[in-house]
């Protein structure tokens, strides 16, 4: 399944898009009873997924492996740090070109420091989804290696998937003699991240970033049940997952 196919089905299935075709299917059938009630179950979807305390719970499922300790890493003696893309933003204006996204920058900032703490390479897999750009390995490459002043060992530039990050990050370590890594993405993505590693062959030492239950939980109490368009997109990227890993899972 390619990347273009995979979108249109996140895009029917997710919110917003779900809800509101779901809702639209209703008020065609507006006259009918049970029409009547998919639209006011799209509805009451739609209002529930843009709530702070839904997105907390979501992402508290899933935000399972605790942050890396020094203990943990001398136990496991990685020999990499493998930190995954996390999306891209196409000619920006302010760079001349392609740059990593928000959600790339805070995985590649925790794996600079991590590489310091430890001496240890790093590795970024990202692949150009749509063959469009360059390659989020090559961007993350550069940056590492510019700003942050850290080494890097090799990329992974062919994946356009968290399973494809996995499969083509295993053929390079063996290339490399390297059996055990670090693995850094958001804490919301390692469980998936993680199924997928495992399943290639490698022993991953979770490291997770970007903890999004604990912003959530920084939301008064009162603002916890107030719609919002952040609380949307957060629940849209932890059902996201939740398919995800139930889809690697599957098949």
């Amino acid at each position: 399944m390619d990347v273009s196919t995979t979108r249109l089905i996140e895009a029917l299935i997710l919110p917003p898009g779900g809800p509101l075709l779901l809702g639209l299917v209703g008020l065609l059938m507006v006259r009918i009873s049970w029409g009547r009630r998919l639209l006011a179950l799209s509805i009451i979807l739609l209002f529930i997924l843009c709530l702070p305390v839904t997105a907390d719970l979501l992402y508290r499922s899933l935000e399972s492996e605790p942050v890396l300790t020094s203990e943990r890493i001398v136990s496991d003696r990685p020999q990499a740090i493998v930190v995954l893309g996390g999306g891209r933003d196409l000619n920006a204006p302010e760079y001349s070109g392609d740059t990593v996204s928000m959600r790339s920058l805070v995985r590649l900032r925790y794996a600079a420091k991590l590489s310091r703490e430890t001496g240890l390479p790093i590795i970024p897999s990202a692949g150009n989804p749509g063959a469009i750009g360059e390659a989020g390995a090559v961007i993350a490459r550069d940056l590492l290696q510019n700003e942050y002043h850290v080494p890097v060992l090799a990329i992974e530039r062919r994946s356009n998937t968290t399973w494809e990050n996995a499969r083509y990050t295993a053929q390079l370590m063996k290339q490399h003699d390297i059996e055990r890594i670090i693995l850094v993405t958001d804490a919301g993505h390692m469980t998936r991240s993680l199924y997928a590693f495992r399943r290639n062959g490698i022993k991953p030492t979770p490291a997770p970033t970007n903890f999004l239950s604990v912003v959530t939980q920084e939301v008064s109490p009162i603002e916890r049940y107030l719609p919002s368009a952040r609380a949307l997109n957060q629940s849209s990227d932890a059902l996201h997952e939740f398919i995800g890993l139930l889809w690697y899972r599957l098949k």
